[in-house]
């Protein structure tokens, strides 16, 4: 993507994959015990209704269990285990507002799964 410095104007190509979660966790990435704490979470509402787990439902589960997490660090923690191959986003609309620049907005909730590697993440920590 070619982006235009706001300050000397000059312009930069960057390359970017928009969506696929947080880069710096695709390599050496050591999840923490809430990463591990949020894929328990996903696991088992996606078992108990047979679905995706939202953000909200995510944020509720966690607070019934005493941990307290806005939805900004929530957001970020999910990107990073996203990034790092542990869970699965789908997205289920999204709104293009300028195809120039390629800026967009989802539209609807998205919904997040478990991947293999995050399901093989919780069998060796037991912490399921």
């Amino acid at each position: 993507m070619w982006v235009r410095c706001p300050y000397c104007g000059k312009w930069f190509y960057v390359n970017m994959e928009k969506g696929k979660g947080a880069y710096y966790t695709r390599k050496n990435f050591r999840p923490t015990s809430l990463h591990k704490l949020i894929l328990r979470a996903v696991k088992e509402i996606v078992a108990s209704k047979q679905g995706g787990a939202t953000k909200q439902e995510i944020e509720r589960w966690l607070g019934e269990r005493g941990r307290k997490i806005s939805g900004n660090s929530l957001s970020g923690r999910l990107s990073e285990l996203l990034g790092a191959g542990y869970l699965d986003v789908q997205y289920t609309e999204v709104k293009l507002y300028d195809e120039a620049s390629k800026k967009y907005r989802f539209k609807k909730t998205p919904i997040w799964f478990l991947t293999d590697k995050g399901l093989q993440l919780l069998i060796r920590e037991h912490s399921f």
